[in-house]
Parts: C-alpha cells; sequence; structure tokens
C-alpha cells in the first residue's frame, strides 16, 4: 500500500496550520512584551522564533513518519492515518509554540532583571 501521498497531504497541512498558529503566537508574544525596550524585546522574539521554527520541524517530521507507520503496523486506511497523524503532530507543534511563548517572556525578564 503506498504511503508516499498520505505523508505528503499530512505533512503540508499540518506545516500550514502550524505557520498559521505560529504568527497568533508571535503576536501574543508581541502583546505580553508591551512596555519593555527593544534591547530586551529582540531577542526575546528572536528566542521564540527559534522554539517555534524547532516545534514546526519536528512536527513536520512526525507528520511525515506517522501515517506510514500507522499505515504499516495497524493497517488503517490512509485517511484515518491522515488525519491522527495531522491532530498528533498539531498538539506537538502547537505545545512547542505554546511554551515558546513562555520563553520569550522569560528571556525577556531575564534581560529586564540583568540591567
Amino acid at each position: 500500500m503506498p504511503t508516499k501521498t498520505p505523508s505528503i497531504i499530512s505533512t503540508v497541512l499540518t506545516i500550514l496550520s502550524l505557520l498559521v498558529f505560529v504568527i497568533a503566537s508571535l503576536f501574543f508574544s508581541l502583546v505580553a512584551l508591551n512596555g519593555v525596550s527593544e534591547s530586551q524585546g529582540t531577542p526575546a522574539l528572536i528566542a521564540s522564533l527559534i522554539c517555534n521554527g524547532i516545534g514546526i520541524i519536528l512536527a513536520a517530521v512526525v507528520a511525515w513518519r506517522m501515517p506510514a507507520w500507522l499505515i504499516h503496523k495497524f493497517s488503517w486506511k490512509s485517511l484515518w492515518a491522515v488525519l491522527v497523524s495531522l491532530i498528533v503532530s498539531f498538539f506537538l507543534g502547537g505545545g512547542i509554540s505554546i511554551v515558546a511563548m513562555f520563553v520569550s517572556i522569560l528571556v525577556a525578564d531575564i534581560l529586564w532583571n540583568a540591567r
């Protein structure tokens, strides 16, 4: 049973949905960092972008590998394998994005206390 097409679909949908979530996450980080100076906010946003990039890459890898694994190991239909891998990888990437918001606030706080 071919597994390349479900993997591609799952990966593309995961990346697109996470990009929307990351943009919203960065907006919320900007709101949370309102009032800090540029010298504190810029490293905080860079840390957030790095964490979000790592999260998107990890979620894309999971979204690529999981449908093939579900189809071969459990003989799932392609649609169910894509849906489950999309949900799992979105929660993985979204969870890392939420952690990235807290990391950016912590970086700004550390820089605020260091001056």
